[in-house]
């Protein structure tokens, strides 16, 4: 059984502040992380190559720096990662309209074409899990724009799988508890925090995780990808700020003088 996890780098929002002056984010400060609901795909692909077998295969694009969640995903246990990096301004198209210049700000329609690729690159594939959501903007929609993408049946709320007599039973979250659904391969998966946690990466294996051979890097030109695959179907807005929160204030006295002075400032601000 081969299974792939999709993995993505992601700012994490703690770290990210927002500058009011230029109204924009302040990205000087940010920390890059691995999305922690991928975290849990991951340990779910590798309880299942424990109990099945098979490979587990991290997929992650992003920018060069995006090798450190691959590598990452191999310490802590996938058999080898691909990442998909490198220019996106192909060879053949030099004189074209400037391309994307972040793989961060790739849309979302472009991620799942170069995941299908890959997919397809890596075939056969069994197994292709996301996390649920996205920790940035709280997006979820990979697993089933991916399933559309491939022909592949989808299964959302997974917490874990189980090998069964034939293919796999998926454990679904419902309402009740859970729900063991059956899930013919090839199949697309969104995994949802459950209660095995996450593991820590092995001390063994980081150190190891740095070696070649374990992360193979890719381009969208060697996935066969041309200008029209990654033209994005929807253009980014710009930051939009709320009003600025005005501290409140603190009236005192008497619950009579309290109220006579609450409707006298409600009615200075022409609120009543």
């Amino acid at each position: 059984m081969r299974i792939i996890v999709c993995v993505k780098q992601v700012y994490d929002p703690k770290s990210i502040r927002i500058s009011r002056s230029r109204e924009e984010l302040d990205m000087r400060e940010a920390v890059l992380i691995t999305n922690p609901p991928d975290r849990y795909a991951l340990e779910a692909a590798l309880r299942l190559r424990e109990t099945a077998g098979g490979e587990v295969i991290a997929l992650t694009v992003g920018d060069a720096a995006a090798e450190d969640t691959a590598r990452e995903a191999v310490a802590i246990g996938a058999d080898r990662a691909v990442l998909v990096t490198g220019s996106l301004k192909l060879e053949a198209e030099t004189n074209a309209a400037s391309p994307v210049p972040s793989f961060q700000l790739l849309a979302s329609s472009v991620v799942t074409r170069i995941i299908a690729a890959v997919v397809d690159r890596l075939a056969p594939v069994d197994l292709a899990l996301t996390g649920q959501i996205g920790l940035p903007d709280g997006a979820g929609g990979l697993a089933p724009r991916l399933a559309a993408a491939l022909g592949w049946p989808v299964t959302l709320d997974v917490v874990r799988f189980e090998p069964a007599a034939e293919g796999l039973t998926a454990i679904v979250a419902t309402s009740e508890g859970g729900q063991a659904v059956p899930l013919a391969t090839p199949a697309v998966a969104a995994v949802i925090p459950g209660v095995e946690r996450p593991r820590y990466p092995y001390p063994a294996r980081i150190a190891n995780a740095w070696d070649p051979g374990f992360v193979e890097t890719v381009s969208p030109a060697d996935l066969g990808l041309g200008a029209d695959d990654l033209a994005p179907d929807t253009e980014p807005g710009g930051l939009i700020l709320g009003p600025e929160r005005i501290r409140g204030q603190v009236i005192g006295g008497s619950v009579e003088e309290a109220a006579a002075a609450l409707v006298g400032a409600l009615r200075a601000k022409r609120v009543i």
